[in-house]
């Protein structure tokens, strides 16, 4: 595997709940230690994206990034 996806439901709590930012932490840095990049879902604002980026999270999918598109 090359990426571990950290699930919304932790990502979305980041900026208000301390438990929730340990668990993106943790996630990140086992991912990091086994050589895989991290994919952070829900990243639906500047402060979540800003936290991510701190956190050293690799990359980030969700509405504070761009809105969904539809193809064709």
């Amino acid at each position: 595997m090359d990426y571990l996806k950290i699930d919304g439901s932790f990502v979305d709590g980041i900026a208000r709940r301390r438990v929730d930012r340990a668990m993106v932490e943790s996630i990140n840095h086992l991912a990091h230690m086994m050589d895989m990049q991290t994919i952070a879902e829900w990243a639906d604002n500047h402060q979540t994206l800003q936290i991510l980026e701190d956190i050293g999270v690799d990359l980030a999918q969700g509405y504070g990034i761009e809105r969904p598109q539809h193809f064709g």
